[in-house]
Formats: C-alpha cells, sequence, structure tokens
C-alpha cells in the first residue's frame, strides 16, 4: 500500500478517535444535579439586537430595581437574606446587580436602543450563559381573560380558591440532612393529619375540584363560567376577571398545593390524541371543547393546583412585582439570578388572518428574570410573558420554540 492510500486509510479512523476524545474529556457532561454553579458559565459578549420598545424596558428595569429595594428594606430590619448570588461559580453581591442595573438603565436612557447602546452593554458587562447552550426551550404565558360573578349559579358554577389556612410550607433546605440526598425539593407544601400529629400531602386537583375538599370553608374568591378557562388560568399564574356586573376583578397566583405538575399536552400526545408537532394550547382547548366529557379525566391527570389572590396591580411575579410584556421572563428560581438582567434569542410565531399561524420570525431582546413557574424546572426553560389579549394569548398558546439566554452584570 502506498503512502497516499495509506493516509486516506488513516484519515477516517483518526477522525472517528478525535471525536471520541473530544467526547469523552472536553463535550460538556451534564452533571448529576443541577446547581446554581453549574447552571450559568461566563462567555464573550453575543451580537446583541433589541428592536422593541425602550419604554417597556425601562419600566421592567424599574420593577426589578423595586424587587431590590424590597430586598434592602428587609435585610435592614435583620431578616435574614443572604447579601450574595450565583452567576455560575462567582458570587454577586445584591448590591451590584442593582448598580448594575442602574447603569443599564442610564445609559438606555442616554442612547436608546442603538447601536452605540449595544456596543457600550458588550463591552462593559460580563455575559454569563445558561448551561443549557442552544437548547433552551422558550415557552410563553399570558394574562389570562375571564368571566365570573361572586355569587355562584348554574352558569358561574367554578370557583377560583384563594390559599387555605391549612396549608403549611416545611422548608426542607433548612434541615441537616438536605445536603446529604441529591434531587430533593427545598420545599414542601402539605397539611395535618387528622390527628394533628403528622404532615401529609395537600389535596390534590381530583380532590379539591372534584371530591370538593375545600368547599363550605368560605376560600372562594370568585366563580367562573368555563371550567377549560379555570385550568388553564392555574397555568397562566394571573388573570383578569370581567364579572356579570360590568366590573373587573385582577388575581394573580399565591400559592400552590405542592403536588407536582404535569403537562396535559403529554397526556394528550401519550394517548395519540394529539402530536408533539400539532400539540398547542389551542389545539388542547380545541379537544377539550369538543369532549367536554372527557374534561375530568384529562384534569385530573395533573395534581398540582394554584390559589389566587386579588391584586390591584400586576400581573405580580414571584418578585412579588408586576412583569411586563415580553420584558419579563420565568426561569428556575433556584438556579438563576432573581430579578437580573437577562438577554434572550428565539423565534416567535407569525399570525395571518384568523389567526392562522404562518410560520417564525426570529426575536432577540433584553428581558428581566421576574418569575418563576412549576413547569419551568432546570437551565433549559425560559417562559416568556406576551401580556394582555387576543394577541398575547395566540403567541404564548404557540410558542415553543428553541434559543440562547444569558445573563448580565457589569464588569
Amino acid at each position: 500500500m502506498n503512502k497516499k492510500k495509506f493516509f486516506y486509510f488513516l484519515l477516517p479512523i483518526g477522525l472517528i478517535l478525535g471525536v471520541v476524545v473530544y467526547f469523552l474529556f472536553f463535550f460538556p457532561k451534564k452533571p448529576r444535579e443541577w446547581t446554581p454553579e453549574n447552571a450559568l458559565h461566563p462567555v464573550a459578549a453575543p451580537r446583541i439586537s433589541d428592536a422593541a420598545e425602550v419604554e417597556s424596558l425601562v419600566r421592567a428595569v424599574d420593577y426589578s430595581l423595586k424587587y431590590f429595594d424590597i430586598i434592602d428594606k428587609e435585610a435592614g430590619t435583620g431578616h435574614p437574606k443572604s447579601t450574595m448570588v450565583a452567576f455560575g461559580k462567582e458570587q454577586v453581591p445584591t448590591a451590584h446587580i442593582k448598580e448594575s442595573l442602574l447603569d443599564f438603565k442610564a445609559q438606555l436612557l442616554r442612547y436608546g436602543l442603538t447601536r452605540e447602546f449595544f456596543q457600550y452593554v458588550s463591552q462593559n458587562y460580563r455575559f454569563y450563559q445558561s448551561a443549557a447552550r442552544e437548547e433552551v426551550l422558550f415557552t410563553g404565558y399570558f394574562e389570562a381573560d375571564l368571566r365570573g360573578s361572586l355569587v355562584p349559579s348554574p352558569v358561574y358554577r367554578c370557583p377560583l380558591y384563594r390559599k387555605p389556612g391549612d396549608l403549611y410550607r416545611v422548608d426542607l433546605s433548612s434541615f441537616s440532612f438536605f445536603q446529604k440526598y441529591q434531587g430533593l425539593p427545598r420545599t414542601l407544601r402539605g397539611r395535618l393529619s387528622a390527628d394533628n400529629r403528622t404532615i401529609v400531602p395537600y389535596y390534590t386537583r381530583e380532590e379539591i375540584d372534584y371530591r370538593q375538599n375545600l368547599v363550605g370553608k368560605g376560600l372562594e374568591i370568585v366563580w367562573i363560567d368555563d371550567p377549560i378557562d379555570v385550568f388553564f388560568l392555574h397555568i397562566q399564574g394571573s388573570g383578569i376577571v370581567t364579572l356579570d356586573n360590568g366590573e373587573t376583578l385582577r388575581v394573580s397566583y399565591d400559592e400552590s398545593n405542592g403536588h407536582p405538575y404535569y403537562a396535559i399536552g403529554r397526556w394528550l400526545v401519550q394517548q395519540e390524541i394529539l402530536t408533539l408537532e400539532n400539540v398547542s394550547m389551542q389545539s388542547i382547548r380545541n379537544y377539550l371543547e369538543q369532549h367536554p366529557d372527557k374534561i375530568e379525566e384529562i384534569f385530573i391527570t395533573n395534581p398540582s393546583y394554584v390559589f389566587f389572590r386579588v391584586t390591584d396591580e400586576g400581573p405580580i411575579g414571584a418578585l412579588e412585582v408586576p412583569v411586563t410584556a415580553f420584558r419579563s421572563i420565568a426561569t428556575d428560581g433556584y438556579l438563576f439570578p432573581k430579578g437580573a438582567l437577562c438577554y434572550v434569542e428565539t423565534q416567535l410565531p407569525v399570525f395571518a388572518d384568523r389567526d392562522k399561524m404562518t410560520g417564525w420570525r426570529a426575536y432577540s431582546g433584553f428581558v428581566l428574570n421576574q418569575d418563576t413557574g412549576g413547569a419551568i424546572r432546570g437551565p433549559g426553560r425560559v417562559d416568556l410573558f406576551t401580556g394582555y389579549g387576543k394577541k398575547s394569548k395566540l403567541i404564548a398558546g404557540h410558542l415553543k420554540q428553541y434559543g440562547t439566554f444569558y445573563f448580565l452584570i457589569k464588569k
């Protein structure tokens, strides 16, 4: 065999060995457990673009600043709040996050969303990318629109409940054994057993809605006319109820029953009723409306249940400040810095007349990490708040695209 043939014989073997070595020694491996320290990695600044309006971004930044003001006040009263936040392996004082937001806002008001502003951010801010890299799944949520009454009737028969007094939180992370076992939830929710000696799981969706375990306890805030609207409100977390007397009532998430969230869309796909390609909030709703006899069977597959409160402004996110359309995201509240500045890149659905989806358009911009959710777990999930109204509902209902996202902190 001459040298040329021998080279071509060895070339594919060398390539295969090179790939094997890369995956064995250099390709980042998924850790046994996601933590704040391994969920973010420092990277070079991406190419920045943001075509949205300045006003909404300033408003969202102000809400994060309000959150940090609340943190400062609690710290001033001796409340045991940590002053350090993990940006990956780096510990950053909350004061520096606040200073970064103030600088970002000042430069934004000076330059606007211009090339000069993008250049300033690229040169003066450190970027930390999610460990999921380009495989971050973006979904959407919105402020729901419902019809209701303060008085139950055959039309308005589906209650929204406020947080029950017998729902307790158990902070597992404060117990000495917590660090010894991987995968434990940081918080449990439950109720006292009949003999008041044991904490047991709180009632499930089936026990609350179909066995009526909370009826007669005076927990009803308002009654809604559509059980499907109520179920989706539990997913969205906030909504505006138009009452039968013409007034409106704004409700927001207050607490959950502590049971794991299970997506009914996944169940419908497993039953081969829908496919991964066509599953969306709209396709799920269409099936439920056409098969009302299946609603209970489908709904109880998700044992998670949400309790609400009435708010004057909103919708209110997990940081107790309002969220802003296309400027607020929900992420895993354990892994990522709350209230911090982020940059996202993904795609949004495009619609033609009669609400028919026709494709996708590139979307990128600055957002604030101001919310969380029961289904938003791990470094590979981001939920984008799309606002209130028909268009917001359509976008959130169809959004299911991969992308990237970063956290920013001033150098």
